[in-house]
């Protein structure tokens, strides 16, 4: 029997080169859509085929879906410049994956796109958000991916599709939380806000099962997931276990939001005098002012028995070894 082909956009990423790893280690014949200034370095030893395009050049969509079983859309922007980038890539990058499937590869078995917790929102009142609650982003990023959500329901009679929405990820390889780590090792906890703030969080390789399991269900096709462990954590919580996974005793420090407001839009005028965004920009505040970043998990586990493998704690060491053994941390 030969092996199911598939495509993965944005495999160089955090998210995409580790559901690359784990697709080549399933048995899949693996492609992956790389830009020319794309980093490779994750991908290095992967029995894998570069093909050379991004989501907003039509031509080359074009061909790398062609006969590709399944399409694993990751590609986005977290950051950007411009709040035009965000749409540009996000958005009309979205619909351009569709456009190419519906021409090129219409019989295709199913195409996954990654959205976002930040697409449907903040809960208002720490009620976990399911998938049936009104989608309400909060910011410019949380927009441009649920605008991508709108062009996956557009294309629902013509494609076989699932949405999956990560909440906050992290572990091995990630930049986002890694200032978090920088900061505990140096012994200072930063507290952002409210001491009540919660949220949910998910270890990289747990939600690259859940969007593996998302391909592979017919269950899943049309259907939209959040993929989460369950459990709220506290900001303080998390620090705390951060802390641990590090060995450090630390300092806590509370900011006020208002500070970190500051200190975004100085990084914004920065910015402009540099090539890559800033880690905190306004648009981030946006959703660090928001109190619960909490979603439910009913769905994704009465339906496709998706559990996560990995404890917070458990996690968050893990990435601390990583950080360490590659260099990040000394």
């Amino acid at each position: 029997m030969s092996k199911l082909r598939v495509l993965v956009t944005g495999a160089t990423g955090f998210v995409g080169s580790h559901l690359a790893e784990a697709l080549v280690a399933a048995g899949y014949e693996v492609s992956c859509l790389v830009r020319p200034t794309s980093d490779l370095k994750w991908l290095r030893g992967l029995e894998i085929k570069l093909l050379p395009g991004s989501v907003t050049d039509e031509p080359s969509l074009a061909a790398a879906v062609r006969e590709q079983d399944c399409i694993f859309h990751v590609a986005g922007l977290t950051k950007a410049r411009r709040v035009a980038e965000f749409f540009e890539v996000n958005a009309k990058g979205t619909h351009n994956v569709l456009s190419a499937c519906k021409q090129q590869n219409p019989t295709v078995r199913r195409v996954v796109y990654v959205s976002s917790q930040a697409a449907a929102g903040p809960s208002p009142d720490g009620t976990p958000l399911t998938e049936n609650s009104p989608c309400r982003p909060v910011s410019l990023y949380g927009k441009s991916k649920y605008e991508g959500e709108r062009a996956v329901a557009q294309y629902a009679a013509d494609l076989p599709a699932t949405i999956v929405r990560p909440s906050a990820v992290y572990g091995p390889r990630d930049r986002d939380i890694f200032f978090v780590f920088q900061l505990a090792n140096r012994g200072i906890l930063p507290v952002i806000g409210s001491r009540d703030m919660r949220v949910n969080l998910i270890h990289v390789k747990d939600l690259v099962r859940a969007i593996m399991l998302a391909a592979e269900s017919d269950k899943a096709v049309g259907q939209t997931y959040f993929a989460t462990d369950p459990a709220p954590y506290r900001w303080t919580e998390t620090g705390t276990l951060v802390a641990a996974a590090l060995g450090k005793k630390c300092l806590r420090i509370r900011i006020p939001i208002f500070a970190i407001s500051l200190v975004a839009a100085a990084a914004r005028v920065v910015s402009v005098f540099q090539y890559s965004p800033p880690l905190l920009s306004p648009d981030k505040v946006r959703e660090l002012k928001q109190r619960y970043w909490v979603c439910s998990t009913v769905k994704i586990s009465s339906t496709l028995g998706f559990a996560p493998q990995y404890s917070l704690a458990e996690g968050l060491s893990e990435t601390a070894r990583w950080y360490r053994d590659n260099h990040w941390l000394k």
